[in-house]
């Protein structure tokens, strides 16, 4: 199964496989994004999920996560979630604890990788002068070495799924 994480600067975050990073985003979407709807999430739910943040983007969207985090934090992971027991059972399609008390900890390194990406992409433009976006990429090397090769302007102009399920 392809694994998946945060990139930024010089560092790729691996989260694990591609439906636990599906379902962090679908609960960002259901939790946040629906739940709070006078709270622009998009920098979250359609930026980082199917293209990039720019480097303006990265304080408003620490921000956001923050915030998202606050919000799982208050979710409990028994019952917000129908959890799939056979793919939790397998290691190569799951990686998340379920057994945690709250969305915020089952997702824990989800919002750990996030701002290390973050991290990452501001000591990498702050030391070369360089932004390397913060992105949701295939982690495994074949993967990677593709789409790091995409243009920003194919990321730009992308409807539907993202790189990272495609």
């Amino acid at each position: 199964m392809r694994k998946i994480g945060f990139h930024g600067g010089h560092t790729i975050c691996e989260l694990g496989p591609a439906p636990d990073v599906v379902l962090f985003f679908s609960c960002l979407e259901r939790y946040a994004a629906q739940a709070h709807p006078e709270q622009d999430w998009s920098l979250l739910t359609d930026r980082l999920y199917r293209r990039y943040l720019r480097k303006e983007e990265l304080e408003p969207a620490l921000a956001l996560m923050a915030q998202a985090h606050d919000i799982f934090a208050k979710k409990p992971a028994v019952s917000s979630v129908e959890w799939d027991e056979a793919m939790l059972a397998n290691p190569e399609k799951s990686w998340l604890e379920v057994k945690q008390p709250t969305l915020a900890d089952v997702f824990g390194k989800f919002f750990d990788q996030f701002v290390d990406a973050c991290d990452s992409a501001k000591s990498f433009f702050e030391n070369f002068n360089i932004y390397q976006p913060v992105r949701v990429v295939i982690s495994d090397l074949p993967g990677f070495a593709r789409d790091k090769k995409k243009p920003l302007a194919e990321y730009d102009a992308l409807e539907g799924e993202p790189f990272w399920l495609r």
